[in-house]
């Protein structure tokens, strides 16, 4: 079998989190550890794909007084961004019902 795509839906995941709570790229990583089980992002991907949305327009940075350490760039979703969240929406639905499907006709091969 192919060697599976990390990363599909990195940019989607990354949205939803920073829509959830702007945070920099190492406090988004740590929450998707945490919230997504399967998650096979790491920090590369991670700034990448910040970088590329800021880029594009889905999210601005700032820069934020760390208690400790350094300051760290915390970014923020735009109203661009929502909009861009919405497509991803779509996009997902479409996919799992496209799943969905293949699962019933696998299925149905059983019987």
């Amino acid at each position: 079998m192919a060697k599976k795509k990390h990363g599909r839906h990195a940019a989607a995941f990354i949205l939803i989190s920073i829509a959830q709570e702007p945070n920099h790229g190492l406090g988004i990583l740590n929450k998707m550890n945490e919230n997504v089980p399967q998650n096979r992002l790491d920090t590369a991907v991670i700034y990448r794909s910040l970088k590329e949305l800021e880029s594009e327009g889905f999210i601005t940075s700032s820069w934020a007084e760390s208690g400790s350490g350094p300051q760290k760039k915390v970014y923020s979703i735009t109203s661009e961004g929502y909009e861009r969240l919405d497509l991803f929406k779509e996009d997902i639905e479409e996919s799992l019902s496209n799943l969905q499907l293949f699962l019933k006709m696998y299925a149905d091969l059983k019987k």
